[in-house]
């Protein structure tokens, strides 16, 4: 019997739930399946009011950056900084100082749009993940010959050498592909390859996004064992060997472009940054080069479809002028690019996609929130130096537990971009820094400062340092409560808090997780209150937890379930949405017999 149909038979009906054992699902099914199954079983709810993305209380980060900004004031590192500290689903700490734009010395605040640079890597790696979620055909030991079928035809070998055939999908994501088109020249990287190939240049125009991509990447078409002067070619280092390129993320985004049915830019667009709601802001190349009025040379039809890729001066941020301007090391801003000689939003995948330090935090909240396998999958760490368009050597050590810390900077025209997500501690620190002398130290300074702040700093809040209880923290909107991961019983529930908290009743959780008349935020995890709580009610969505009504069985009472059913570490809640008390208003109570463990909400004592 499949466990939706359990469910039903044991909750939607039954007069009584004890008795009622968890069943072991058909050999063929998965659990993902069960849980879109039971989800699907579920009736609706009344959906909860969110609380705003930054806490009306938050902490103004502006004093601290006034430290490094205001170049070119002596001892200035950097003309302008934004930053912010995001925990769980809020920002706790967010400021702005110094200027925006100079030598206008327009003020930086903290809505201005800014270019994220090779931070956008990550969200390449996140959207070829979502790709193969979503693909049968395509998995991390995908080769390249197998995700870029035009790049190798009888006779003409776009990839070369032909090892580079068999490099991984994961290997191209951690820079281990052996391309590496730049190369050091004293001081200086030199990048030998433009994003305006010299073979197809005078013609892009009349070619598609993704056509001109393909060519980018490929080459132009070669006679029968002719050469091939593409990415997968041209750039030659030792093949499975970390060595960070742009060109593995160009690459990237044209395996999506291949297998995903639209330009990667569109994808971006639909799978993730509408899907995680930071889309207000998304630009897709430098945000002051879009704001420019202009046209490409060319006919109506070419200047129709290229237009859109180099000038959206008509974007409500951009024609507020709430955008940053690129500088040098002397603060002097970086020139617009003329596509008609450099077509330079071809290739966004690697380093172009820009957002305001909002939208930026809500893409951190979507890696601390979404347990799905498209986003857990980009937290390994399968080789020791960089994964998935994250470095893997920021991991911290607290009670024994290593907490995966996933960290990066970017780039480009004078900005500089620096970002640090820890998962399972719920916590994120961002920051960017507008060029001048040292934009880079400005950040690291400033994502170094914020993570040692007792008030911001990476630990596990009130759950405790125990690499056997312990799997995660879900830190709600208030700050005193925190969800604490992990698979023990209801005698057990206490062993998950740490020294100065207990275990949250369920009126605590209740008070704690209300924003105005309803739910801040749904669960995580599924988690134990303080409470022996029984039900009423006739199945999820239309019930309630409470001290009276029919009881679950001493160890299995109603608790605090995600919505989801099954949460991340295999605990089952078979009803889920329910209320507390006398009403059936969702308060995210459910489970009951046969659910045996769950984590633990903890409170400040």
């Amino acid at each position: 019997m499949k466990l939706n149909r359990w469910i039903a038979a044991c909750f939607g009906v039954a007069p009584s739930l004890v008795g009622c054992a968890t069943p072991q699902p058909e050999i063929e099914q998965t659990a993902s399946e069960e849980r879109v199954q039971a989800s699907s079983d579920r009736l609706d709810f009344i959906a909860a009011t969110p609380p705003p993305l930054v806490n009306t209380a938050h902490d103004d980060l502006a004093w601290k950056l006034d430290d490094y900004t205001g170049y070119p004031a002596p001892g200035a590192l950097t003309p302008g900084m934004i930053a912010a500290v995001v925990k769980g689903k809020h920002i706790v700490a967010l400021g702005a100082a110094g200027f925006a734009k100079l030598p206008e010395q327009t003020p930086m605040t903290e809505d201005m749009i800014f270019n994220i640079g090779s931070n956008t890597k990550s969200m390449t790696a996140t959207l070829l993940s979502i790709l193969i979620e979503e693909s049968p055909a395509l998995d991390w030991d995908t080769t390249l010959a197998e995700a870029l079928p035009w790049a190798t035809e009888p006779g003409k070998e776009y990839i070369k050498p032909a090892a580079r055939k068999n490099v991984t999908l994961r290997q191209l994501v951690a820079h281990r592909s052996g391309i590496a088109c730049s190369y050091e020249v004293g001081d200086a990287t030199v990048d030998n390859q433009l994003y305006s190939h010299p073979d197809y240049s005078a013609g892009w125009k009349s070619k598609t996004h993704q056509q001109v991509l393909k060519e980018y990447v490929r080459g132009p078409s070669i006679p029968v064992g002719g050469n091939a002067t593409g990415l997968l070619a041209d750039c030659s280092d030792t093949i499975g060997v970390y060595r960070y390129e742009n060109a593995n993320f160009t690459i990237a985004q044209a395996v999506i472009d291949q297998w995903a049915g639209m330009a990667f830019i569109d994808y971006a667009r639909e799978k993730l940054i509408d899907a995680h709601g930071f889309g207000t802001t998304y630009q897709t190349s430098q945000a002051f080069f879009l704001a420019q009025s202009g046209s490409i040379n060319g006919t109506a039809t070419q200047r129709a479809y290229w237009n859109p890729y180099f000038f959206n001066p008509t974007h409500p941020y951009l024609a507020a002028g709430k955008f940053v301007w690129g500088h040098n090391e002397a603060g002097t801003p970086h020139s617009v690019l003329d596509p008609d000689v450099d077509p330079w939003a071809v290739a966004p995948g690697s380093g172009g996609f820009a957002f305001n330090i909002l939208d930026w935090a809500r893409y951190a909240i979507a890696h601390m929130r979404d347990t799905s396998p498209a986003f857990t999958n980009v937290h390994a760490l399968d080789f020791s130096s960089y994964n998935y368009g994250w470095s893997s050597g920021p991991r911290w050590t607290s009670g024994g537990i290593q907490y995966t810390g996933l960290c990066h900077s970017g780039s480009i025209t004078g900005m500089r971009s620096k970002i640090c997500v820890y998962p399972e501690l719920d916590i994120a620190y961002l920051s960017f820094a507008n060029g001048g002398p040292d934009a880079g130290a400005a950040n690291e300074n400033v994502v170094t400062w914020m993570a040692s702040q007792p008030a911001y700093a990476r630990t596990t809040g009130g759950c405790k340092d125990d690499p056997d209880l312990v799997a995660g923290v879900q830190r709600f909107w208030d700050d005193e409560m925190f969800g604490c991961a992990g698979s023990v019983t209801y005698p057990d529930r206490a062993d998950l808090c740490k020294t100065g908290y207990h275990v949250c009743s369920a009126a605590e959780f209740v008070e704690k997780n209300s924003y105005g008349s309803t739910n801040a935020e749904a669960p995580k995890h599924h988690y134990w209150t303080d409470d022996n709580l029984k039900y009423t009610g006739v199945g999820s969505g239309s019930c309630s937890a409470a001290p009276a009504g029919m009881s679950c069985g001493a160890s299995t009472p109603m608790r605090v379930c995600s919505p989801d059913g099954v949460d991340p570490e295999g605990n089952q809640c078979n009803w889920v949405n329910c209320g507390h008390g006398d009403s059936t208003q969702n308060r995210y109570f459910g489970g009951c017999a046969g659910n045996t463990t769950a984590g633990t909400l903890c409170c400040k004592s």
